[in-house]
């Protein structure tokens, strides 16, 4: 072999390990200029970003966490609970039967005015939960507990809970309920007349107030829940945009005062200087924009592209996969005030028609586990001794004939006289479009329940319509995904009968027991006895069937890989986008 080819082998190999090495070794283009920003998928438009109003889960992990603050939350790391606006994790201590919580407020914190936290803003944020007529009943349960709250004039940074005993007070003071700025949301100081205790039973004369209704009216307003000049929180980032049907943009504060507090937890670690939240409400749109690098990062993506992804090189060459396991649970809702659906019988035949071990292998290919109840499996909680329902078309044909539903005219679809109307057993059931899995369920769904002959029609709805519809009890079947958070959650925003009314109880659930049940898990202190009675509400879960419980199921985020500092957690959504860093060799936008 010449030298001439020799050489021209050796050049050849040099600009392949150069190129192709390079490439490997930033995953991106080399010569690509980055903006310092994370564009994050969305499938729709949030209902707005006010945390104390909207009840969605992408405005209350998603986006506000990054604009508002808490007193105390988890970290995504260790799952315990660390400070965020208070100095510390307070005690709780004992005065006779109740409890007294102290918090102080950290004396860097600020508003964006330059004026700095106060305990009356921390006052007025959890009046504001309790305000009557305010869009607030979602979140009511995990203040109703609070009896008064204690202000000093001599230090305006320290405030006192005092509670009635409840549970969720020895692991997580109200960590989900975001500070807000009164001079913001309350410019005439209004809740500032009333006391906590005049709110929270407020008498006739209270809700009708006139002031109290000029307080509700502003509060609950689109203005308060979307207005750049009012979504202005403790947090790192302020509302920059608020674009419908496109984009929700937050600008990073140049002087912001955590920064200051930047070693302290991931609460305080807000790098990029943008996060952007792309509205695409088609997958396959979004996987074309992720591929072209127009999207940073997408949640819980379908299952089978998720996993198809691998065999793409323009994927595998810009992205990673993360998939630690959820907190939270997926199922079935249903309405119990349906005239077909309130009849407990055939709400266990639909459990045994809900093939869920199929839709674990053909939907999820695995990556899921079942669950019988709202409880995480594999805690201490759990309720293991509780088998999950089999798919058992047989029994529930056997389950039907005796709650009297038979195909008297031949046409393959059950019915029944019910109120002297004889009715076909049909039912609507909804999810929000764009989701392939939800729907992939609903086809699912009404192939097997079609065996014992009941219709079902699939529809799709625009998430806020889907999330109206819920609200207001419209929907007889649906697909539903709850979020958890690290240890017991409390359960009566979802399940009691007081949440049924602009609440989270969408079903319409409950009784006087089941409400007897949930208020006393609330208020048991001693953990043991606690545990019992978690496990006895599942056993009534399991048979009343407030919803058919599915699975809980892997996170299937995909994140680009020019960033470091990705923490993956099991709270939602599996990631924090502050701590988001572009490794060296990347160019950023200066």
């Amino acid at each position: 072999m010449s030298i001439k080819k020799i050489l021209y082998i050796v050049l050849f190999l040099f600009l392949a390990w150069f190129i192709f090495g390079t490439f490997h070794f930033y995953g991106g283009s080399k010569n690509k200029v980055y903006k310092d920003q994370v564009v994050i998928h969305n499938l729709s438009d949030p209902k707005g970003i006010n945390p104390l109003t909207v009840s969605d889960a992408t405005t209350n992990y998603y986006i506000a966490p990054y604009i508002f603050q808490t007193l105390i939350n988890f970290d995504y790391k260790t799952l315990e609970l660390v400070p965020v606006l208070a100095t510390e994790v307070p005690k709780v201590l004992e005065k006779g039967n109740l409890l007294e919580v102290t918090f102080n407020i950290r004396p860097e914190a600020t508003w964006n005015n330059g004026s700095p936290i106060t305990a009356k803003d921390v006052a007025f944020s959890i009046k504001a939960v309790m305000a009557p007529k305010a869009n607030t009943v979602h979140i009511q349960s995990a203040c109703d507990f609070i009896k008064s709250i204690i202000t000093y004039p001599e230090d305006s940074r320290k405030i006192t809970f005092i509670c009635d005993r409840y549970m969720e007070l020895l692991t997580a003071f109200p960590y989900e309920i975001e500070i807000l700025p009164e001079y913001i949301f309350d410019p005439k100081n209004i809740l500032r007349k009333y006391s906590f205790e005049q709110l929270k039973n407020a008498t006739e004369q209270t809700k009708n107030a006139k002031d109290i209704d000029e307080f509700v009216k502003l509060f609950n307003s689109d203005k308060a829940a979307r207005d750049e000049t009012m979504m202005q929180g403790s947090g790192a980032y302020k509302l920059a945009a608020f674009q419908t049907g496109q984009r929700v943009i937050l600008e990073r504060k140049k002087d912001w005062w955590g920064d200051k507090m930047n070693k302290i937890n991931h609460h305080f670690e807000m790098y990029p200087k943008r996060l952007i939240y792309e509205v695409i409400n088609d997958f396959n749109t979004a996987f074309t924009a992720l591929k072209n690098e127009q999207l940073d990062f997408m949640y819980s993506t379908p299952i089978k592209p998720y996993i198809d992804l691998d065999n793409s090189s323009k994927f595998t060459k810009n992205f990673i996969k993360s998939n630690p396991v959820m907190f939270g649970y997926q199922c079935i809702g249903m309405n119990h005030k349906d005239p077909i659906l309130k009849d407990q019988n055939v709400r266990l035949a639909l459990a045994y028609l809900t093939n869920i071990d199929q839709m674990i292998e053909k939907v999820f290919y695995n990556m899921a586990e079942r669950t019988v109840a709202s409880i995480q499996p594999h805690t201490e909680y759990y309720n293991d001794t509780i088998k999950p329902y089999p798919f058992d078309p047989k029994k529930a044909g056997q389950l039907l004939k005796d709650a009297g539903w038979a195909d008297t005219d031949d046409d393959g679809i059950l019915d029944k006289v019910i109120d002297g109307k004889k009715i076909k057993f049909e039912l609507k059931y909804c999810y929000n479009s764009g989701n392939p899995i939800r729907e992939m369920i609903g086809l699912l769904i009404q192939k097997s329940y079609k065996q014992a002959g009941v219709n079902i029609i699939v529809q799709p709805l625009d998430w806020s319509l889907y999330l109206n519809e819920l609200q207001k009890h419209n929907v007889q079947l649906w697909y539903q995904g709850w979020v958890a958070a690290p240890g017991l959650s409390d359960d009566k925003q979802i399940y009691h009968t007081s949440s049924a009314i602009d609440g989270s109880n969408y079903m319409s659930y409950g009784n006087a027991t089941t409400d007897k049940l949930l208020d006393e898990i609330r208020l048991e202190m001693d953990k043991n006895k606690r545990i019992e009675l978690v496990k006895k509400w599942q056993l009534i879960q399991h048979e009343e069937l407030p919803y058919i419980y599915l699975y809980v199921q892997k996170y299937r985020n995909i994140i680009h890989k020019r960033f470091k500092g990705v923490i993956e957690s099991s709270v939602y959504p599996g990631i924090w986008f502050g701590t988001l860093q572009v490794k060296d060799g990347y160019k950023v936008e200066k």
